[in-house]
């Protein structure tokens, strides 16, 4: 047997020949030997000769050849990054004696690189034959972590060659609920946007961190696909030219008094981008002119050679051609365009303060903008130079430059129909139905913010609420299309999204917890059932609250990017797969276990499964319409609690920046198959038919 057996078929296997009888193991064992060490593990002996190519006698294809070549010499695994003892409860492994003899070991771990020797267990390994050993980490003294995994001699001189294969960490977990999954593999499937896989970055981070290497390898390994730009409400006063010349002109709408010269730029932005593997989404600044928004898409989507006019806006300002702003682009060293292909006019326009914004505005409006009314929004406003020009008006100047580009109008979740249920006041005035009756057909889409909560919720309302939430919303959206628009459906892009929706607020740091990497995990699996083609999240990393110290951010700016629990969200959707079929349990989605089947390609399904409680839940999958079922791969992220601040990877609980840590390899012998999903976890499971290569771990979405 090359590969793993998790669940409890391993164990009836084993079984049926006579050689294991241990309970089921868990679905985030940790396999550190089987056929070839662990991706990032070393070979840390001493006095020893080790061969890990040894392929007689063997279990599989390769074991591990040990000679101890003095007394108490030692076969020595290293861990890359130390892994959490509490989330396993023995190491096991199987041992097989050589030709004749007595091989007399013992075993142990140590916590870091030079820390001192854990308790020992003595163990007697015979010749001739293979033996399972499980060692409890009980045994070991309950070790905090575990860095070294040594298998020493206890004889006190040399010892022949020996045998080991099939090493692993098995998982702590014991079943205390079971559901059935079932897999219908041979529906059509509905295709999944890649953008659903989309954060903000905001320009307040700055170049230097924009430029940090190890938020660059983190947001990279994230697997995120688009980042919205320049950043909320900072994109309402943004001046794209006067931050890339560092200048707070008057004569353009200025990148803001004080910050012009430390702001992120333009370029700052297209550098983040290159480095990550990222497109951008730009928020274009509703207080300027439609043809300075012109050139911005000159400057990013524009060709040097390109001699077109862009012409003199209303304010007087002329913004020459769009080889110029091309040009200026080029001159930071970027000469080819970069492609942003979507846009947004403004951001949360419709909660203008009453002062800026007029009569329809709320009293309690943030935004420094110019109206409330989503006529105006959509049509204009005033005339000559004082004229506030509309989303119209900026769609056409826009796509006069990049006819391929998108231009999104700032929406609202509730859109101010009967239907929705909701007062004028929940609806900012009916500014929804407003934007989808005056834009019609040139509606590129319709961007909205849905933050389910205001105040903090309870852990049952976060962990639930994923499953009506958004479907709500398009359902209401749908009825205003159809009211307002003859029935035309725009696509609706979520631009910005998280538990709640005010920081300060957030007063017991929801959004840093494991309960916030629950809710976003089941969020992404309704948006993409709903088919919803931008999903994202607030933000990147954005800087703690001072008076509640909680963070929107995936990662933390002022901790060395420390990536929090909702982070490790994107590596496992990324993974995904670009369809989605269908999947259900037998357990409650809203507060037990949700569920998300996908295909990866013609031989391999997926399945998130998120398990909202605090109990293991042993599963049954069935699939319909595919098989017969080889192995595959499984991704986890696992904390102690919904309250925890951190979470382990692959069973590291501080995995490496490119999130090397390899996933767990697993194989069966029939179907249907079993999984322990362990208590408030996110597992990603990659099901294979035909045969199972070890060598061949899925990569990101890209």
């Amino acid at each position: 047997m090359s590969l793993r057996l998790p669940g409890a078929l391993a164990v009836v296997t084993l079984l049926a020949i006579g050689l294991l009888n241990q309970p089921a193991r868990a679905s985030s064992d940790f396999v550190v030997f089987d056929d070839q060490l662990a991706l990032g593990w070393q070979d840390w002996s001493w006095n020893t000769t080790v061969n890990f190519n040894n392929t007689t006698p063997a279990r599989g294809s390769r074991s591990i050849a040990v000679t101890f070549n003095q007394g108490w010499a030692g076969l020595s695994l290293r861990a890359p990054s130390a892994l959490d003892g509490a989330s396993y409860e023995a190491i096991t492994f199987w041992a097989h004696g050589g030709s004749s003899g007595t091989r007399q070991i013992q075993v142990y771990i140590q916590e870091t690189d030079t820390g001192p020797a854990s308790v020992q267990v003595p163990l007697d390994v015979q010749a001739g034959q293979w033996q399972a050993f499980t060692v409890p980490l009980q045994a070991l003294g309950n070790p905090s972590q575990i860095k070294r995994i040594n298998i020493q001699d206890r004889s006190g001189g040399a010892q022949p060659t020996f045998y080991i294969d099939d090493l692993y960490l098995r998982a702590g977990t014991t079943a205390s609920l079971t559901a059935t999954i079932h897999v219908s593999a041979h529906v059509t499937p509905l295709p999944i946007s890649p953008y659903l896989l989309s954060s903000n970055l905001p320009a307040w981070l700055g170049e230097t961190r924009l430029a940090n290497p190890t938020f660059r390898a983190r947001a990279l390994a994230s697997g995120l696909r688009l980042l919205r730009l320049p950043g909320g409400s900072w994109s309402n006063s943004y001046g794209w030219l006067s931050c890339q010349l560092r200048q707070n002109d008057p004569s353009r709408q200025p990148c803001g008094p004080g910050w012009e010269s430390w702001a992120a730029r333009p370029t700052d932005f297209i550098a983040f981008l290159k480095a990550t593997h990222t497109e951008g989404m730009w928020v274009v600044n509703p207080l300027g002119t439609s043809k300075e928004a012109a050139a911005l898409v000159a400057f990013f989507n524009g060709y040097i050679t390109d001699t077109r006019s862009i012409g003199t806006d209303i304010r007087g300002t002329n913004w020459y051609t769009v080889g110029r702003w091309a040009g200026l682009r080029a001159s930071y060293g970027y000469s080819e365009p970069i492609g942003i292909r979507y846009w947004e006019f403004g951001n949360e326009v419709y909660a203008s303060k009453p002062s800026t914004g007029g009569s329809l505005c709320q009293s309690w409006g943030w935004e420094d903008t110019w109206t409330c009314d989503g006529f105006e929004y959509v049509n204009g406003k005033g005339t000559g130079s004082t004229r506030q020009e509309g989303y119209l008006e900026f769609r056409d100047a826009m796509r006069a430059v990049d006819s391929t580009i998108r231009l999104g109008a700032v929406g609202y979740e509730w859109p101010g129909t009967p239907s929705d249920g909701q007062s004028v006041w929940q609806t900012y005035a009916g500014w929804g139905a407003r934007v989808i009756s005056a834009a019609g057909d040139r509606l590129d889409f319709y961007a909205i913010h849905p933050y389910p909560f205001f105040h903090p919720p309870s852990l049952n309302q976060a962990l639930s609420n994923p499953q009506h939430h958004l479907a709500n919303i398009v359902s209401a959206l749908d009825g205003a299309f159809q009211a307002y628009a003859n029935g035309r459906r725009a696509p609706i892009a979520v631009t910005e999204f998280n538990l709640v929706s005010v920081s300060n607020q957030d007063t017991n740091q929801l959004m840093t917890r494991m309960v916030n990497a629950l809710f976003l995990a089941d969020s992404l699996g309704q948006a993409a059932r709903l088919g919803i083609p931008i999903f994202a999240q607030w933000d990147l990393a954005n800087g703690r609250d001072s008076s509640t110290g909680t963070e929107y951010g995936l990662m933390h700016e002022d901790n060395n990017y420390f990536r929090a629990p909702q982070y490790y969200v994107y590596p496992l959707w990324a993974r995904f797969g670009s369809q989605m079929i269908s999947a259900t349990a037998t357990l409650s989605p809203a507060t037990q276990l949700s569920v998300y089947a996908g295909r990866v390609s013609s031989n391999t399904l997926s399945l998130i499964a998120i398990n909202k409680t605090g109990l293991a839940i042993m599963a049954t999958i069935v699939t319909h319409g595919f098989g017969p079922i080889s192995g595959g791969y499984a991704w986890e992220v696992r904390a102690t609690g919904p309250m925890a601040t951190s979470v382990t990877y692959n069973g590291s609980h501080n995995p490496s920046d490119a999130l090397s840590e390899a996933p767990v390899i697993w194989s069966v012998t029939n179907a249907p198959y079993q999984y322990v999903f362990p208590p408030y976890s996110i597992t990603l499971l990659h099901i294979h038919q035909g045969t199972l290569h070890r060598a061949w771990i899925p990569s990101l979405r890209r």
